[in-house]
């Protein structure tokens, strides 16, 4: 190979610091740099471009002023939609508790009467009731408001006497169950609910069987809750056990006479069965001559025969008559009733922390709540309805129709004031 045809040896560079210093630019520290440059260019075309985008908000040009506006209040406080100053009385603070109570007096909690708890410390109003959602109800809270204390509430409240003490959610484990299904009926009636609604269709004495549970137990219309009107013997139970009240034990008045009254008054009942028959005797004094029952001999006077007319028809009546329904009748003493739509005899409500709608349930058959009834056959059965019954549709059902404020008051009602004479806004 000639010396032309050689490849040229390579010849590794010299780095030196000479070298090396003569491929740098010099001068680059007096140009600016790029992205230096385009940011500070940027920012002032953002100011620019933010200042201009405010013009049409604060002017209100094209409904823009709805890009920074609150939500929509709910429909108890439509009136202030433009007068957030009520509420708001502080610039960019929330709503004090001040503000609130110039309407609502919120009364403390707990709701109830039967307990004596009282809060270590209650929360503000509008940490519970939050505003700019909508027409939602503000008494609608979350769950959370009410398990946030209840989930551990000795450690949140002193005094406290229930032995259900945590609480998280509506579900069999997370909530006690209705106090309600441990209590006894204490009437002293004789009511038997199996006979009333037995299976199979039936008639007895010409009263069809069975009947409806809207036969007896009615809604107040005026109410808003649906409360049941509580039942009477003149409206519910008459017209099939008038005959309960007859006391013409000897058959010697007129089919025509009307039946004792229903009362608790012996007294009364006494006068009504003497004037019948006196009234009998004045009209047919030749009563007096027939022998009375299983008598050979006839009464001796007048007097004599209506004395043992009023005894024998007293006897039969409050002997064998009252004690069909009542306990107690025996010489015409009957114990106590009061048609009263809680627990007798103090009237207190079956559910004493919870509330209840008959209204919010109407589509929904009786029984298939009070499921017990229909088998029921003692006054003491208590037929209202336990937390099984509740929960396909208010726990298992994940519907969201059981929060607590459903069911749960947390200001008793009450010992609140009433504003309305005082120019409140209700």
């Amino acid at each position: 190979m000639s010396k032309e045809d050689k490849p040229l040896e390579y010849q590794r560079r010299i780095r030196d610091t000479k070298g090396v210093a003569q491929r740098l630019d010099l001068n680059y520290l007096k140009r600016p740099a790029l992205m230096a440059l385009l940011r500070r260019r940027l920012t002032w075309v953002l100011i620019a471009v933010a200042a201009l985008a405010c013009v049409p908000l604060v002017m209100g040009v094209g409904g823009s002023r709805r890009l920074v506006a609150n939500g929509p209040l709910s429909q108890a406080h439509a009136i202030y939609e433009d007068r957030c100053e009520v509420c708001h009385t502080a610039a960019f603070a929330g709503t004090p508790d001040e503000a609130c109570q110039k309407c609502h007096d919120g009364a403390p909690h707990p709701a109830k009467s039967v307990d004596h708890a009282r809060l270590n410390a209650a929360p503000r109003c509008a940490q519970c009731h939050m505003e700019h959602r909508g027409k939602q109800m503000l008494s609608q809270v979350a769950n959370g408001n009410c398990t946030e204390c209840h989930s551990d509430l000795t450690e949140h409240a002193a005094g406290v006497t229930l032995r259900a003490t945590h609480i998280t959610e509506f579900r069999a484990g997370s909530h006690p169950e209705f106090s309600a299904g441990a209590m006894k009926d204490l009437r002293p009636l004789r009511l038997n609910h199996a006979i009333h609604l037995p299976k199979e269709p039936k008639t007895i004495r010409g009263m069809k069987l069975p009947l409806r549970c809207g036969d007896c137990h009615v809604t107040d219309r005026s109410s808003p809750t649906g409360d049941l009107v509580p039942v009477t013997f003149e409206q519910n139970c008459k017209s099939c056990h008038a005959s309960e009240l007859e006391f013409d034990v000897n058959h010697v008045l007129a089919p025509s006479t009307q039946p004792a009254p229903h009362t608790r008054d012996a007294q009364t009942i006494h006068e009504f069965v003497v004037a019948a028959y006196q009234d009998a005797l004045a009209a047919n004094p030749a009563l007096v001559r027939r022998p009375v029952g299983n008598d050979v001999a006839p009464q001796p006077s007048a007097a004599a025969w209506l004395d043992r007319m009023v005894t024998d028809s007293e006897d039969y009546l409050f002997g064998r008559k009252c004690i069909y329904c009542h306990e107690g009748a025996s010489n015409g003493v009957v114990k106590k009733l009061d048609p009263v739509a809680g627990r007798y005899p103090d009237a207190q409500p079956w559910l004493p922390r919870g509330e209840f709608s008959h209204r919010a349930h109407r589509a929904v058959e009786c029984d298939s709540c009070h499921a017990t009834a229909r088998t029921s056959s003692k006054t003491g059965d208590v037929l209202i309805p336990t937390m099984k019954s509740c929960l396909p549709c208010h726990g298992e059902s994940r519907a969201g129709l059981d929060r607590c404020s459903q069911c749960h008051l947390y200001h008793n009602r009450s010992l609140e004031r009433d504003f309305r004479g005082a120019g409140g806004a209700l």
